[in-house]
């Protein structure tokens, strides 16, 4: 039987080991393991950025970021999902189904009035996974900077605000 739980630091290794697991499924080259493993203690030891873990008899088998802020937009509290990620083996079983399902509820319970998600544009299975979820689809582009560069940022000057 899986259980749905806040992770805590026991859980610390088998969180690194998942998020390592999905950046290369994704075809990214995870943080040295020590980075990686610093920034768990970090969101571990968070008030407000939880991870929430699917434990099968003490295995850590899946796992999801939950990050709560509060929304000017919506004027009220709302829980970002990030990094769910259910281990190869146990792909197919509904470990992933389990916890945004548990995701959902917590957020509910720390009187958030939406659960957002972000999917690259090239994950269609993760699209086809959160549609039959009912999660309502929104179109938007995403920007970012890399402020781990050392060129300057450009000024903006020809920008629109």
């Amino acid at each position: 039987m899986i259980t749905y739980r806040l992770a805590v630091s026991d859980d610390a290794d088998a969180l690194v080991s998942l998020l390592a697991e999905i950046m290369l499924h994704h075809g990214v080259t995870p943080p040295a393991v020590e980075r990686l493993r610093a920034t768990v203690d970090t969101v571990l030891a968070s008030r407000d950025h939880h991870f929430l873990v699917a434990d099968e008899a003490g295995s850590i088998v899946g796992m999801c970021a939950l990050v709560f802020s509060y929304s000017t937009w919506s004027a009220a509290r709302v829980c970002e999902l990030q990094d769910l990620v259910v281990t190869q083996t146990e792909r197919g079983r509904r470990v992933g189904r389990g916890l945004v399902s548990a995701a959902d509820k917590m957020a509910q319970e720390h009187g958030c009035s939406r659960l957002f998600l972000s999917a690259e544009s090239w994950n269609l299975d993760a699209h086809r996974f959160y549609r039959s979820l009912d999660l309502a689809e929104k179109t938007y582009l995403y920007f970012e900077r890399d402020l781990r560069s050392s060129a300057a940022p450009h000024s903006g000057a020809d920008a629109s605000p």
